[in-house]
């Protein structure tokens, strides 16, 4: 990574401020490894397509071992791995509502897959039970979650929600994940429905999808075009998410660790879409405290 110390620093004032609100004391002893340090090579890990914390933990110690010279057994560097997923969850809704503020020319919707395994496994997967639920997609059935996105004109995240796979797609379209979004709201056929576009209308969205083939045909403007255009570049985001950040993790042995390699992949992505010149740990503290 290129940026990896601005990044360090950016995590480490922020891991800062957040634990500066928590007043506790940790029993046991003291981790060898800080949190900045647990966020930064997760990150890290993203970054370069590193597929398991195990292969991250063997990277470390043969070629970092003179950046983390206190590197810890494996079982405590998963721990430390898996604690991280509050911190990447904060970042991301921070980076998010970020975005949101700058007031984008017009919004993209869609949601991907997140399987935990493969669908003939998924009768044998305890780890998730109660959690995943079947889903279906263009691909065929999945068992998981599905994790669902706003971007704007710039390719950058502004709404992140993480569902079961059952859920329907326009289901999601209400409270936090619309949170000052205005303006023209482009999805697909799978964001149909009248009673839908009517609330989101009152709240100053103008959904747009296009219509099936066994219904009522209406002109389509210039502007509408054109925005039908753009929402493949969604489709950009997720495919860079899934074969460059390795957003989809079949390998997890935990509930932490799966939601902590996806919300590591989501800010990884966040990081790369964003001039890190144009916000300083101020600007994501007025964020999250707001």
């Amino acid at each position: 990574m290129k940026n990896i110390v601005e990044v360090y620093c950016l995590v480490d004032n922020f891991v800062k401020m957040v634990e500066s609100k928590i007043t506790r004391n940790p029993a046991g002893r003291k981790s060898m490894l800080s949190k900045t340090d647990y966020v930064t090579l997760a990150i890290f890990k993203q970054e370069c397509g590193i597929k398991t914390t195990k292969q991250l933990y063997d990277f470390v110690s043969e070629y970092m071992q003179k950046d983390f010279p206190p590197l810890p057994s494996y079982q405590q560097f998963n721990d430390g791995i898996k604690s991280t997923f509050r911190y990447f969850l904060m970042i991301a809704w921070a980076l998010g509502k970020m975005t949101r503020q700058k007031g984008a020319k017009y919004h993209i919707v869609d949601s991907t897959p997140l399987p935990v395994c493969n669908n003939q496994h998924r009768f044998n997967a305890r780890l998730f039970k109660g959690l995943a639920r079947p889903g279906k997609n263009l691909n065929g059935w999945f068992w998981g979650f599905k994790l669902h996105l706003i971007i704007n004109h710039d390719m950058e995240i502004e709404s992140i929600r993480v569902s079961d796979g059952s859920t329907r797609d326009i289901d999601v379209l209400e409270g936090d994940f619309i949170d000052m979004i205005t303006g023209w709201l482009v999805g697909d056929k799978g964001y149909l429905g009248k009673e839908k576009a009517k609330k989101l209308a009152e709240k100053g969205i103008r959904l747009l999808t296009k219509v099936r083939k066994n219904m009522r045909q209406y002109p389509v403007t210039p502007t509408q075009n054109y925005l039908f255009s753009k929402r493949q570049s969604i489709e950009a985001t997720f495919s860079f998410l899934k074969y460059r950040l390795a957003v989809i993790n079949s390998y997890a042995r935990s509930i932490e660790g799966f939601f902590v390699n996806v919300f590591s992949a989501i800010v990884t992505y966040s990081f790369s879409r964003t001039d890190k010149k144009c916000f300083q740990i101020q600007d994501l503290t007025k964020a999250l405290i707001s």
